[in-house]
């Protein structure tokens, strides 16, 4: 049985990266009802088979389209360390953006210099 055309936005929703709570006021008219009314009613649709199915079938959809992957960065940079034809250079600098990318790397240092202004405001009340 396929989905309605509300189940479909929702699902399409929360495929592309909206809540559920968000994604259900997009596909249903949910104006009118309490944040924890569209909370409950997303949680109990996102709990319905047809729907679950749905939106991983979407999700997967979107993967196969990504044009770059975190996965697949490391894969080539891992490629290139590995990789014996490759010049001793290209190797350490695949091996430094791969420990980056994990981080291996100590926290960078920042250092700040500068002047602070403070202004110091007094109420001068009038005696009476």
């Amino acid at each position: 049985m396929a989905l309605t055309a509300k189940q479909e936005a929702f699902a399409q929703a929360v495929a592309d990266g909206m809540t559920q709570a968000d994604a259900y006021r997009k596909a249903y008219a949910a104006g009118s009802m309490k944040p924890a009314t569209v909370q409950s009613k997303a949680c109990l649709l996102m709990a319905d088979g047809k729907v679950r199915a749905r939106v991983d079938e979407l999700r997967g959809k979107l993967e196969e389209k990504a044009l770059w992957t975190r996965e697949r960065s490391v894969a080539v940079l891992a490629d290139i360390a590995d990789g014996m034809e490759c010049k001793a250079v290209e190797r350490v600098a695949a091996v430094k953006e791969l420990n980056a990318m994990h981080g291996f790397n100590a926290p960078a240092k920042v250092e700040l210099q500068g002047a602070i202004t403070v202004i110091e405001r007094r109420i001068v009340r009038p005696k009476h």
